[in-house]
């Protein structure tokens, strides 16, 4: 369920109308509920076709308010019909009696709404609410700085306008980052750099990966073997020596150099498949 489909289920709908239900049998006409019934339920249904009226004569500024919220990364028609959802909202909640006309009440609501709706539907790695609010913060300043300084802000210039530690400011930074989502295309997509909208070419397997699970199977394998045993391993498969050279180099026999590499090669193949 989207967030215009969640909102809309809070709105009130068009008013029941009491009078087409009738009396019980036995009750007095004139019976004062009765008469109440028949003066609010037209009543309510007056007021919800004056509500649909402002809706409809106001649309232009929800409309210019949805622009004005307008960001990277956002469908502009998803922040209009949230800013309409606002303006339905303030038409049915709005009372001319109290003396204030409907756009100022309004702009806060769909305002409102906007805000709520960049808060907490339109993240792609959603932060604390925290670190949101300090985003807000650093991006509310950056302009009037980089207005003062001639040039785009520091992390450090950031942090002493807003006193607050660099590294908050780094991480507001970061959640500025996640708000939108950056898409990932093959590179290989045109040969002009300008056309791509993001340098990343797809990964395949990398054999690397498994040379590095191989190895650490090897380690856990060899965990307890001697010194013999690995001097044994490193002068075969490192130094690449023959066995009549590993011989020599031990001082024992060739076939017995042959015996101790099957024994321990075996041990191994049997704790790696395991």
């Amino acid at each position: 369920m989207t967030y215009v489909q969640q909102q809309q289920d809070i709105l009130p709908t068009t008013p029941f109308d009491l009078t087409l239900v009738g009396t019980p049998s036995g009750t007095p006409t004139t019976s004062p509920m009765v008469s109440q019934r028949r003066t609010v339920a037209p009543l309510a249904a007056v007021m919800t076709r004056t509500a649909g009226k402002l809706a409809i004569e106001y649309l232009g500024v929800a409309d210019a308010l949805a622009r004005r919220f307008r960001c990277a990364g956002h469908d502009p028609d998803d922040l209009r019909q949230v800013a309409r959802l606002g303006l339905v909202k303030a038409a049915h909640r709005y009372r001319e009696s109290l003396g204030h006309g409907f756009v100022p009440y309004a702009v806060p609501t769909i305002t409102g709404e906007l805000k709520r709706y960049l808060r907490d539907q339109s993240w792609v790695v959603r932060p604390p609410r925290g670190l949101q609010e300090l985003r807000l913060k650093v991006n509310a300043l950056r302009p009037k700085l980089a207005q003062e300084l001639g040039h785009d802000p520091s992390t450090a210039e950031l942090s002493t306008a807003a006193g607050i530690s660099a590294s908050d400011v780094a991480e507001a930074q970061i959640a500025d980052a996640a708000m939108v989502g950056r898409p990932v295309e093959h590179g290989d997509i045109s040969d002009n750099p300008e056309e791509r909208r993001i340098t990343v070419i797809l990964g395949s397997k990398d054999p690397g990966y498994e040379r590095v699970e191989q190895l650490d199977d090897l380690a856990e394998a060899l965990s307890d073997a001697s010194n013999a045993d690995k001097r044994l391993l490193s002068l075969r498969f490192v130094d690449e020596m023959t066995q009549t050279e590993i011989a020599h180099e031990l001082g024992v026999s060739q076939m017995q150099v042959s015996r101790l590499l099957g024994r321990l090669l075996g041990r191994l193949r049997r704790r790696m498949a395991a």
